[in-house]
């Protein structure tokens, strides 16, 4: 295991929000920089990869948000990183503030791949299931329930030098999907004022499957899976418009929220009604 420190990124008025604090991607944005100097350490800058066809391959990630930052403010990210087989690689990362008080952490499961095939690029460490296996699934969805769709484009202009789509572009759709969830149950902001309810995004589990084709349409279907006590479990799929296959998936953790209180509580009646019919477990039923 090697760990690492260094000054990464000054958040920007642009990184903010409609929340009006830096948006998770800025956290992964900044997370995935650092990945890629790991493997420039190793002996392959991505100019490098490019010309050698080697990719790094998220497969999959485990977030969670601690604290919110404003812009102007300088963030380091501290990264610890495992080598497996067949050219595994989990990378536990911390974003933190200039206090060095832990903002987000973000643990990732990638695979360095040349021409398409498992490359080792750095040598294993440790056995490849042992990564893999701290990494747990998202349950499949039952189909008990009927789900949000939302479709979006997916723009040339927004791939990477590699020619694809960086992880975060997956979190946009994700979000996307969380808002278009809110807006299609009827829920408005004074409709979440007056149950005196507020749901924080506080991370969760992304798992990908597939590369996003660029020119084609992303279908993001959203559902609550389950509550617990002061947890709305939401998952998703980011699905290709045309072949139906499944690009992603997450099981989001949304944290309820009393409005005039500031903090966490168990969701009231009236939103349990308003989710009842895109709610894959309610209270009670087995999973």
């Amino acid at each position: 295991m090697s760990v690492t420190e260094k000054e990464q990124v000054r958040t920007r008025f642009s990184d903010l929000d409609t929340q009006r604090h830096t948006t998770s991607r800025t956290y992964e944005d900044s997370c995935l920089g650092d990945r890629y100097r790991i493997l420039e350490e190793a002996g392959y800058s991505w100019k490098r990869m490019i010309e050698e066809s080697v990719r790094l391959q998220t497969v999959g990630a485990d977030i969670r948000f601690l604290a919110q930052q404003m812009e102007n403010t300088e963030l380091s990210i501290r990264t610890n990183y495992r080598s497996g087989q067949d050219g595994l690689l989990t990378f536990s990362q911390e974003v933190l503030d200039p206090n060095g008080k832990v903002a987000a952490e973000i643990r990732t499961l990638a695979r360095t791949e040349k021409d398409g095939k498992p490359f080792q690029l750095i040598v294993a460490q440790d056995p490849s299931e042992e990564l893999i296996s701290s990494f747990e699934s998202i349950p499949p969805f039952s189909g008990s329930c009927e789900r949000t769709l939302a479709v979006r484009d997916l723009f040339y202009c927004e791939r990477n030098p590699f020619g694809d789509y960086n992880p975060s572009h997956y979190w946009r759709l994700l979000e996307e999907g969380r808002w278009n969830f809110t807006a299609e149950c009827g829920l408005s902001l004074e409709d979440l004022v007056a149950m005196d309810t507020t749901l924080f995004y506080m991370g969760g589990k992304i798992r990908y499957r597939k590369p996003l084709a660029a020119g084609r349409r992303a279908k993001i279907q959203t559902w609550i899976h389950s509550f617990d006590k002061i947890w709305s479990r939401m998952r998703q799929e980011v699905s290709d418009s045309e072949t139906g296959e499944i690009l992603a998936e997450s099981m989001d953790d949304l944290l309820v929220v009393s409005v005039s209180k500031s903090r966490p509580k168990k969701p009231g009646e009236d939103l349990l009604k308003v989710f009842a019919r895109v709610t894959e477990f309610p209270e009670g039923a087995s999973k």
